[in-house]
């Protein structure tokens, strides 16, 4: 006798979150971050950086462009506005992150009377509030850097994304996604 698909449909949407591993999946970024300016990025490093469970780091990079591609950004090796680093750390870690409110909240209402460092100090909602996280072995952190400033203007983590040996590439591109998502600006000038 046939089961009906329907009957099965559940038991598949069950097995499959099952197979998808939850991450603490955080981000912050600077009142100083001119993100109306962004438009190209670069990668601070050209070297594999990430050496955890000899985990390469291409996945990662490839995943990370993919990302910014899809958002209007521009890869280029020639003057680019931000530059991107990332890391894996192989060990617990003590963090700190800040409590804000959404980075497109910022950005909307507040990014052109921030462009002026007299303008920011009056910003009452432009506070840091420190929070501290308790990061696991294998936490991958992706920073954005002002080119110009050379300063951190939005850093992304998942913590205990590699925490043993077994980790795939899905759960490789999952993490860099989930952490991905906390940015959702699109470039400057251009509409997704």
């Amino acid at each position: 006798m046939k089961k009906p698909l329907f009957l099965l449909l559940p038991i598949l949407m069950f097995a499959a979150c099952i197979a998808e591993r939850d991450y603490v999946v955080e981000s912050d970024y600077s009142y100083k971050g001119k993100f109306r300016r962004y438009k190209t990025f670069d990668f601070m490093s050209t070297t594999d950086t990430v050496s955890f469970n000899g985990l390469s780091d291409g996945m990662i990079r490839e995943e990370i462009m993919r990302r910014l591609e899809s958002q209007g950004y521009r890869y280029s090796d020639k003057k680019p506005s931000m530059l991107i680093i990332y890391t894996v750390f192989g060990d617990n870690l003590k963090f700190h992150g800040f409590d804000q409110m959404e980075l497109e909240y910022w950005d909307e209402k507040y990014s052109w009377t921030a462009d002026y460092e007299e303008s920011l100090a009056e910003i009452k909602e432009a506070e840091y509030n420190k929070v501290d996280y308790e990061l696991k072995e294998g936490t991958l952190l992706i920073d954005f850097v002002d080119s110009k400033t050379h300063s951190v203007i939005w850093q992304g983590y998942a913590s205990g994304l590699f925490d043993n040996a077994n980790f795939f590439s899905k759960d490789i591109k999952y993490a860099v996604r989930s952490i991905l998502n906390k940015y959702k600006l699109v470039a400057y000038n251009e509409k997704l």
